[in-house]
């Protein structure tokens, strides 16, 4: 049975390895506020030590996330830097994470999507990110993901043309991995969480590291080596090894 921990705007439940974080504002287009991303934080810090895989996802209403609340960095109760600071610790956790786009996505829900490792997305949604259309400079580090991971082309029209994207458009510019219909997207998306938690996690974070590293730029040859040999040398691989020549499913431990 899924372990939840709830407020009034933030899900957050754990079962069998995958760990499940929803929005629950849909009055709001789920708009993270201050009080969201607090409890996003706090989700973030207490993934259990066996959490393989963290899907985000929303709980209803036909946004999936438009970003930061508007109203809250208006009144100066909020700044964007605090919601970049929570797509920062989610693009830098050392387990896969899923974004399961169950509504459109608007704004800096495009950027906690894209922060993400892997996207999936309902079938009848749309996306864009609004700001050159009314008169703002996206800040540096969103503009750095989207250009890192979605190429120079891609982050222009996304970002300098504020298109507008379906889901069709979104999986052909390789913005989203995969689409599913809307009534079975959150069923595909634990399938795909299904098949991450069961690889082995030493294996996973390690070449997660490695990748991201490249994405900045530059690989740390040193550290890049240190992650393979761990590897090399873990009780993961003997099992994976073991359970190869057996014909059978491998239990992995993360060590």
């Amino acid at each position: 049975m899924w372990e939840k921990l709830m407020t009034q705007t933030i899900v957050f439940e754990e079962f069998d390895g995958i760990a499940r974080l929803g929005f629950n504002r849909a009055a709001q287009h789920n708009a993270l506020g201050k009080m969201e991303l607090a409890g996003i934080e706090s989700a973030l810090k207490n993934l259990s030590a066996d959490t393989r895989v963290l899907m985000i996802y929303s709980e209803g209403g036909r946004t999936f996330c438009a970003g930061a609340d508007l109203g809250q960095i208006s009144s100066g109760e909020l700044t964007g830097d605090q919601f970049q600071a929570v797509t920062n610790q989610i693009a830098d956790l050392s387990i896969p994470t899923i974004c399961v786009a169950n509504g459109n996505i608007f704004g800096g829900g495009v950027e906690l999507a894209m922060s993400c490792d892997f996207r999936m997305a309902a079938d009848d949604i749309l996306m864009r990110v609004p700001a050159a259309a009314i008169g703002l400079c996206y800040p540096t580090d969103g503009i750095e993901r989207f250009v890192s991971r979605l190429g120079v082309t891609v982050a222009k029209r996304i970002l300098v043309g504020a298109e507008e994207l379906s889901a069709d458009e979104m999986k052909a510019l390789r913005i989203v991995d995969w689409t599913a219909s809307a009534s079975g997207i959150m069923e595909a998306a634990l399938d795909v969480a299904n098949a991450l938690a069961r690889l082995a996690p030493l294996a996973v974070s390690a070449m997660l590291e490695i990748i991201k590293q490249a994405e900045a730029g530059s690989i740390d040859r040193v550290r890049a080596a240190q992650l393979t040999e761990m590897c090399g040398g873990s009780e993961d691989l003997k099992e994976g090894l073991l359970a190869k020549r057996e014909r059978r499913a491998p239990r992995f431990l993360g060590h």
